[in-house]
């Protein structure tokens, strides 16, 4: 029986001789396991007296019979069900192509891990796209047989079948199944049978393996080496790939200092939130939504005039006035006002960027009485430089119409 504890970011893990999950308490072992997982060279774990802390890493990991789940913190009381259907939408909102429009409607998923959520989620797409028929293409085949086919390859039909004249190496194109897609497909499902805790994915995974026998295995590593490309013929698995590919990169295995076995998926909530907010006005703005524009700098060198620290906006929005908005997001919960330093950041790309019209801070919402207002950065030449210090609230996006309906009056 698998232990389960749920917890939220910057919550804390008690250490003691016995593991209790019930009040969080994890044995010396589990710590040790916990403290040796590394992200990004940040810990996901610090270090404190009898305690570990969560940092701004969100997701799972699967110990030793004891799954630990992180989730995002949001302002109020949030049931766990929520937020993990919250951080689900985000993740998959997040990882999507941009093709894939259809955004699917958030059902109640009764599945207790993000894992098994985004293996019912890929599995879904997989069992839509195995009842229309796996995806054929054609394939080139080197092959030494009894009749001619295609074409001979007389390199190797000169110094390999020297002495057996009824042979012959050709290379002709098959139309099979056994391509890139199917084969990622195939990883898919055995990845996942190999992670997941989950009866009914289990007994899915196993029912839709069957298909795929004819199909030959690859790597994780040649799978995502070269990414599929997508066109009319091959749409169909499209979604599923998509899926499965957030997966495969987001899932890791690993040995603690213990020798304990770790497996995990883990999302750093400060990227997630910023891709998160760059794929939403993607939707609404088109491709008037730049994500990390480059190009602009804070300093020049009078002499030579070479340019020195570079500034990356987290999302440009391009008018057809000509000027630009900016929106910079911060995964935090500002208590009294905004950070000096965020202000700061703000104020250099306000004054150092040309045709900027808006700098818009959004930070998760946090309550009514809040720092959301319009404000000035102080000019000495009198020239209004504005700031919109505005919140999103993530909760809406269990309504996906009303949170994109939202978000744009947010930012108009």
């Amino acid at each position: 029986m698998m232990d389960t504890i749920i917890i939220k970011e910057y919550d804390q893990l008690q250490i003691r001789d016995k593991r209790d999950v019930v009040h969080n308490v994890i044995s010396k072992e589990d710590a040790l396991a916990l403290q040796s997982i590394i992200m990004d060279d940040e810990p996901v774990f610090k270090w404190g007296y009898k305690k570990l802390v969560a940092q701004h890493w969100v997701g799972t990991i699967s110990l030793k019979n004891l799954n630990i789940e992180i989730l995002p913190k949001l302002y109020g009381y949030v049931s766990t069900d929520e937020l993990r259907m919250v951080l689900m939408r985000m993740i998959t909102v997040s990882h999507q192509n941009p093709s894939v429009r259809e955004m699917p409607g958030m059902v109640q998923m009764q599945k207790n891990s993000l894992i098994e959520m985004l293996i019912d989620t890929f599995l879904n797409s997989l069992e839509k796209y195995v009842k229309e028929g796996l995806q054929h293409s054609y394939r080139k085949i080197d092959q030494n047989i009894n009749r001619v086919k295609g074409r001979i390859l007389f390199g190797k039909q000169f110094s390999r079948n020297v002495l057996d004249p009824t042979k012959f190496w050709c290379r002709f194109s098959k139309f099979t199944a056994d391509n890139e897609i199917n084969r990622f497909m195939k990883l898919c499902l055995q990845q996942m049978y190999k992670v997941s805790n989950d009866n009914q994915n289990k007994r899915r995974i196993k029912y839709l393996v069957p298909v795929f026998d004819d199909i030959a295995t690859v790597t994780k590593e040649k799978a995502l080496s070269k990414p599929i490309v997508f066109n009319s013929t091959n749409y169909r698995a499209e979604e599923a790939y998509r899926y499965g590919v957030l997966f495969l990169n987001n899932i890791f295995s690993t040995l603690s200092a213990g020798n304990t076995s770790i497996s995990m998926m883990l999302f750093n909530m400060n990227d997630l939130y910023e891709l998160f907010i760059y794929r939403v006005s993607k939707m609404v703005f088109g491709n008037n939504a730049i994500y990390q524009m480059r190009g602009n700098y804070l300093l020049e060198r009078d002499s030579d005039l070479k340019k020195y620290v570079g500034l990356r906006p987290d999302i440009t929005i391009k008018k057809s006035s000509g000027m630009m908005d900016i929106i910079d997001t911060k995964w935090k919960i500002p208590k009294n006002f905004a950070k000096e330093a965020d202000t700061y950041q703000m104020n250099a790309y306000s004054s150092s960027i040309k045709n900027v019209e808006r700098i818009i801070l959004l930070y998760p919402y946090v309550s009514k009485e809040s720092i959301v207002d319009d404000y000035s950065f102080i000019d000495l030449k009198g020239k209004k430089r504005p700031l919109k210090i505005r919140t999103v609230d993530l909760m809406l996006v269990l309504d996906w119409k009303k949170f994109l309906k939202g978000f744009e009056k947010i930012l108009n």
